[in-house]
């Protein structure tokens, strides 16, 4: 069947857009990407399926659009030809252009293509654009890589900042007997006859080795009868210990283990879950693109801007999510990413406004593309958070929550922002992060506490404890001669000022903990020492096992750490209460009377003040937190916070209805989502 190249002839005709073959013989004539002309997309097979449900759903909204899909074309290549023979004017990409054809439409049009991501890949979907994992031998204990240490694994070259390529083991943090093997690499032929990597190289080409070449002494695994070359890595990992190589989540094994990847040093580790894929959190998920010619102005055509549209808007990503490849919808921030490049270009800024084009209705930046309200925040919040949703979309049907917990850092600037819709922290602002936010805003956030830090040992937030090395005799001590030993000035330093004799008498106190940049350091000097700084003498740490080390090696130690990390190698002080209240070592009775002095709380914060509509559904949920229910709900998650008293809820629903939520929730939810817009054009 012949395709249809001509607007006029298909609006006549009453041509549903859909998916045309192409001619088997002689040649098409040229397509123009001139405006009001239709589109012709080719390219990769494997989204085929995808363009035409988009095609069929776009005539729907737009009649008098034509959008042509080309069902004979197989892969990438075959698009990119056929736009350099002006037979297309749309490619569809399953993966990165490689650079020679970047390369060739510089030559022959004189213009890099304009590429735009319009989904993710699919997690494991055979031909589908996966995510890649990178698998070491069961036996190898590496517990995972950052993007660098790859780049210094499979390159040949030194990186930019000097790094050097690694050859063994011990270069990656192992020790014993491991330091000193060597590391065996697998990988695909960087290089194909044409001179081209496969995709997938390509791939890694671009997101860890950059311009560095790849090692000479990658150990390189081919296609074969009845086996792939992806699967021949992962064989050969299996058998060797020393092995590592890449290769897609579909072809685990059980002699293979893939490794946590992070994009950076200090960046959170990822496992490639197919949930972490999808929200384009796993650092080598991939993405499939659009590419277009560009008009003689350097742009797009109205016609490519207007199928763009579509394709980026609420109804397209749906469908993304019903094909049958599984590739994934575009993450918010890849769909920001997406617009923000064309409005940077101007690449579409020449299309004129249509008849059918309705105006975006504004949406909260919270709510995302798929309807979810997104929450940024403290990752160990999670499990609390988890089955609060539950309870919450259980009574407010079509309500869904998308929790990206990537810790307390990240919450302040995604409350500020308006990209999430309150911020859980397991500590308060800092007071950089508060003025940031002030600057921002215009006014402070409304601070709440939702409970107790826990005694578990898992968890990340403890209440706070004064530690001892065995040896010391010291058993109880007040708060306020705590802050005369750690905070400046210094007045108290040795043992007899805490009524100790003997030998112990003339102990000259070495004061330590957590360094005072951390948030259990801005802690204790924000609420226990007036703001004071650390004493000179004090010791400083980053983490509370290194506080207890310490401890448990200085027998004058006197140190503050988090109560759940209490062992038989240190000893707990008791904290004697004013006016004769009693001694308290941080039992959870104490820590939710709130008898003790060095409880920490978690929180959540709202935007203030409280006057968008959207603010309803904070506020509902926050009333869910706060509530009998919602207490008993932390109360039973993992890791083992503890809830707030009867009091301490009073008070804190005083204070939340004081700020604006003293509406009923069955009223006010209605109102927070905004009403669907498929149409809304790119702006």
């Amino acid at each position: 069947m012949r395709m249809r190249l001509a607007l006029a002839m298909a609006v006549a005709a009453g041509a549903p857009a859909s998916a045309m073959p192409l001619p088997r013989a002689g040649r098409p004539p040229a397509v123009a990407t001139t405006a009001g002309d239709g589109l012709r997309c080719l390219g990769a097979s494997t989204m085929q399926p995808l363009l035409a449900a988009w095609a069929r759903a776009f005539h729907m909204h737009r009649p008098r659009a034509a959008v042509e899909i080309g069902d004979r074309s197989h892969y990438s290549a075959e698009g990119v030809a056929a736009a350099l023979a002006g037979q297309a004017n749309c490619i569809s990409f399953a993966r990165e252009p490689f650079p020679a054809e970047r390369a060739a439409f510089e030559r022959r049009l004189g213009q890099a293509p304009i590429v735009i991501p319009v989904a993710g890949g699919s997690y494991a979907t055979p031909h589908g654009t996966f995510a890649l994992a990178v698998y070491v031998n069961r036996a190898n204990p590496l517990r995972g890589l950052t993007l660098p240490q790859l780049a210094a694994l499979f390159s040949g070259a030194p990186a930019p900042g000097g790094q050097q390529p690694l050859a063994t083991w011990g270069q990656l943090g192992l020790r014993g007997d491991w330091a000193a093997r060597p590391i065996h690499l697998y990988g695909m032929t960087p290089r194909r006859a044409s001179g081209n990597p496969p995709g997938i190289v390509n791939f890694l080409d671009r997101r860890v080795l950059g311009a560095r070449r790849w090692r000479r002494d990658l150990r390189v695994q081919v296609d074969a009868p009845g086996t792939s070359a992806l699967a021949a890595i992962v064989r050969s990992v299996g058998a060797d210990p020393d092995g590592i190589g890449y290769s897609g989540f579909g072809y685990a094994g059980g002699a293979v283990r893939a490794l946590p990847l992070a994009v950076a040093r200090g960046a959170p580790f990822r496992a490639g879950t197919p949930a972490e894929v999808a929200a384009g959190r796993y650092a080598l998920a991939r993405t499939i693109y659009l590419g277009f010619p560009r008009t003689g102005t350097g742009g797009l055509s109205p016609a490519a801007c207007r199928f763009l549209s579509f394709v980026l808007g609420a109804e397209g990503q749906r469908l993304v999510a019903q094909d049958r490849m599984h590739f994934d919808p575009l993450t918010p921030a890849q769909d920001r990413a997406a617009r923000a490049a064309l409005a940077r270009e101007g690449l579409c800024e020449a299309s004129p406004p249509t008849a059918d084009a309705r105006p975006p209705h504004p949406r909260p930046g919270y709510i995302e593309r798929n309807g979810a309200v997104r929450i940024v925040g403290y990752n160990d919040m999670r499990w609390m958070l988890e089955a609060l949703d539950r309870r919450f979309e259980s009574t407010h049907p079509g309500i869904r929550f998308d929790l990206v917990l990537e810790g307390t850092r990240t919450a302040p600037a995604a409350l500020a922002d308006g990209s999430s819709l309150f911020a859980p922290m397991g500590a308060e602002f800092t007071d950089q992060a508060l003025a940031r936010y002030r600057r921002r805003v215009g006014a402070d956030p409304l601070r709440f506490r939702v409970a107790h830090a826990a005694l578990d040992p898992r968890a990340r937030s403890s209440p706070l404890a004064v530690f001892v090395n065995p040896a010391n005799p010291l058993s109880t001590i007040s708060m306020r001669q705590l802050r005369a030993i750690f905070a400046a000035p210094t007045r108290l330093t040795e043992g007899m000022q805490l009524g100790l004799g003997g030998a112990w008498a003339h102990w000259r106190i070495h004061p330590c903990g957590l360094a005072a940049d951390t948030a259990l350091g801005v802690f204790m000097r924000r609420h226990h020492f007036a703001g004071a700084p650390y004493a000179a003498s004090y010791r400083g740490f980053r983490e509370s096992t290194q506080v207890l080390r310490q401890v448990a090696a200085d027998p004058s130690a006197l140190c503050l750490a988090d109560l759940n990390q209490a062992s038989p190698a240190v000893r707990v002080v008791g904290i004697r209460l004013p006016a004769g209240a009693g001694v308290t070592r941080g039992s959870q009775q104490d820590i939710v009377s709130g008898r003790y002095p060095l409880d920490r709380h978690l929180y959540v914060y709202l935007r203030s003040p409280l006057a968008r509509r959207g603010d309803s559904l904070a506020c509902a949920y926050l009333d869910l937190m706060l509530s009998a229910p919602g207490q008993r709900i932390i109360a039973a998650s993992a890791p083992g916070y503890l809830p707030l008293s009867a009091a301490e809820r009073a008070i804190e629903r005083r204070r939340l209805h004081l700020a604006g939520c003293d509406r009923p929730v069955s009223r006010v939810l209605p109102t927070f989502l905004p009403e669907a817009n498929p149409h809304a054009e790119l702006q």
